[in-house]
């Protein structure tokens, strides 16, 4: 297929992969062996991409990729100058080489982080050679894996941590293996009706192993533990494939012999080269990075009483596949409280007192290179005064009544109605009291014959709310001189 013909297939068959994620930002990134450049570009956004602005003293013959999105940081691996592993922030800066002493570099091939282990790892593929070096993030060295039972010339790895095991390509050997992280537990993958075709790279995705033929232009497969070995149906459309990166639907792998990255998809067919907008030149190991992805709703837990105190529970956000080369982990969560929609300044904490009445919303913002997500509780959490009457008490002497009104929250209270005196009480709160008065007609007719019914109206307006009103008769006595 020609490169100029496929600007609509592209939009169609990566809106085809991406359906489960339609609202994610996805960057594809890839290292650049000629060009000495660490690229990426947007999927979808017609080629909005970049060359990171690195440091070129740092990349060298870069040949793999990975990401620790959580930190914000991309490593490559530096196959010129000896070997080594580079580091920047996303942005490109800050770059540097991190320190692998303990380990070396033989033919070095591929790239794969354990953030959460804190290492990235790298294969030596050199025959007679072969070993699997690792650094760690902090700086304090690495050392090698020199597995024992298994072909050892690795030239593409993937950390399964879920398995606790790292899978490896051997490109002479036409092999798969795989080891504990330890080394130990070595094996030779059963790939049996597969291709295995000069193997360059390899992800785990949905209990299989895949791996690029480099030879044999194609993407082969296997069940995680051996057998169901196949070929993907994406062959007439792969160059050379160094390097695979999924999401277990979008497939995306650099195509060295059209020197260009491409996206497929496993369920289906067909295959489209990206439109970067940045350099291609050496193409190899592609990684995707995609904005967080919430996997629950936000909750919002309190009473539904003015004073109460909110909180907003922490979101479960998806975590980096990183064995499919799928970064998407939050670098930074930040949180902010609306009332009625509008935010509140200044209540950006996971507790807020809420104490005002309304509907409050607690929004949690997660961020990364990629973008941002935002989730916010889907119901609105209404808080509501209430008013309340107490028993009323009398005073025949003066021909009052003591009215007790209970309210929750803060706001102000007010007392009229037919024959009552008219009372305000402001800034109310918790249970008030309202001397109850007779005026006009109702006081002469107390006065005469010591007994007046009038009609009182309670209202209530909580801060921020509107008016609560209670009514309630009450008849009023005096006793009278003789």
């Amino acid at each position: 297929m020609h490169r100029l013909t496929v600007s609509a297939l592209a939009v169609a068959l990566l809106g085809l992969c991406l359906a489960s994620t339609a609202s994610a930002r996805r960057l594809v990134f890839w290292s650049n062996s000629v060009a000495n450049k660490i690229s990426y570009t947007a999927v979808i956004e017609g080629g909005r991409g970049a060359d990171l602005p690195i440091d070129p003293s740092y990349v060298n013959d870069p040949y793999g990729t990975a990401i620790d999105s959580a930190a914000g940081k991309v490593y490559w691996l530096n196959r010129g100058g000896g070997g080594s592993i580079g580091q920047a922030n996303l942005d490109g800066s800050g770059a540097g080489l991190l320190n692998t002493a303990g380990a070396s570099f033989a033919a070095p091939s591929g790239l794969a982080i354990d953030p959460v282990a804190g290492r990235v790892y790298w294969g030596n593929s050199e025959n007679g050679n072969g070993s699997i070096g690792f650094a760690n993030l902090n700086g304090s060295g690495g050392g090698l894996l020199k597995p024992l039972g298994a072909t050892v010339e690795p030239n593409g790895l993937t950390i399964d941590p879920a398995n606790g095991r790292v899978y490896w390509t051997n490109l002479t050997a036409g092999k798969i293996s795989s080891a504990k992280l330890d080394g130990s537990g070595a094996q030779d993958l059963d790939t049996s009706g597969a291709a295995v075709d000069g193997p360059e790279g390899v992800v785990v995705s949905a209990g299989r192993v895949y791996w690029a033929n480099r030879t044999g232009d194609s993407i082969g497969y296997a069940d995680i533990n051996g057998g169901g070995g196949g070929t993907a149906n994406l062959n007439q459309f792969v160059s050379k494939p160094i390097g695979l990166a999924t999401d277990g639907g979008a497939v995306y792998w650099a195509s060295s012999g059209f020197d260009r990255v491409e996206a497929g998809n496993f369920a289906a067919c067909c295959a489209v080269p990206l439109e970067p907008g940045a350099t291609q030149s050496g193409v190899a190991f592609p990684v995707i990075l995609e904005n967080p992805r919430a996997e629950e709703a936000v909750k919002v837990e309190g009473s539904h009483t003015p004073g109460t105190t909110l909180t907003c529970s922490p979101l479960r956000w998806a975590g980096d596949a990183i064995e499919s080369f799928l970064y998407r982990a939050p670098q930074s969560i930040s949180y902010q409280w609306l009332r009625n929609k509008t935010p509140i300044p200044g209540a950006t904490g996971t507790t807020i007192t809420a104490s005002k009445v309304g509907k409050y919303a607690c929004q949690i913002t997660a961020t990364n290179f990629a973008g941002i997500n935002v989730g916010q509780n889907p119901y609105e959490f209404g808080v509501k005064a209430t008013v309340g009457l107490k028993k009323v008490t009398y005073n025949r002497r003066k021909g009052t009544a003591m009215l007790r009104v209970a309210v929750t929250g803060m706001g102000r209270l007010d007392l009229y109605g037919t024959g009552v005196t008219n009372a305000q009480r402001k800034h109310a709160q918790g249970t008030a009291r309202i001397v109850v008065r007779t005026s006009g007609k109702a006081r002469i007719k107390l006065n005469h014959n010591g007994r007046a019914r009038v009609k009182a109206t309670i209202s209530y307006t909580p801060e921020g709310g509107k008016a609560i009103v209670r009514r309630k008769a009450i008849v009023l006595k005096k006793k009278l001189r003789a």
